[in-house]
């Protein structure tokens, strides 16, 4: 079962800002991070797109996961893909973003960063 971001009570918990990456050919019209709503991605773009807010623990633990949903087409029910994703571990200094990055192979990782996918040594850059 997945543990809620928003699990932790009310101090404890920041909000920051919602980002989606797609590294897939395929629109991306609409994507959720448990219950926080994302933005259409077009294919192999996002990173410059945020939506306020996502609510996460300032301190980071073992075993936080999301579910993170996603669609092509949020008409039909059936488009819907689901995948449960681990936070790795973050610090207090990379609090700025949640960035949610779509895989070709429909996998999909999440990352607290306050870096961009031009840092370098970014942990999930675009796939070449």
């Amino acid at each position: 079962m997945a543990l809620l971001v928003t699990g932790c009570s009310g101090t404890d918990n920041t909000s920051i800002e919602l980002s989606g990456l797609n590294y897939t050919n395929a629109w991306i019209t609409m994507f959720a991070v448990d219950d926080y709503g994302g933005h259409g991605i077009s294919p192999n773009g996002g990173g410059g797109a945020f939506v306020c807010c996502i609510t996460i623990p300032r301190k980071w633990h073992a075993g936080m996961k999301v579910t993170v949903r996603w669609t092509g087409d949020e008409r039909l029910p059936d488009s819907w893909k689901e995948r449960v994703v681990e936070i790795p571990k973050y610090t207090k200094e990379d609090i700025g973003a949640f960035a949610v990055h779509f895989y070709p192979d429909d996998s999909v990782k999440v990352l607290v960063t306050s870096k961009t996918t031009r840092y370098p040594g970014y942990p999930y850059p675009r796939p070449k």
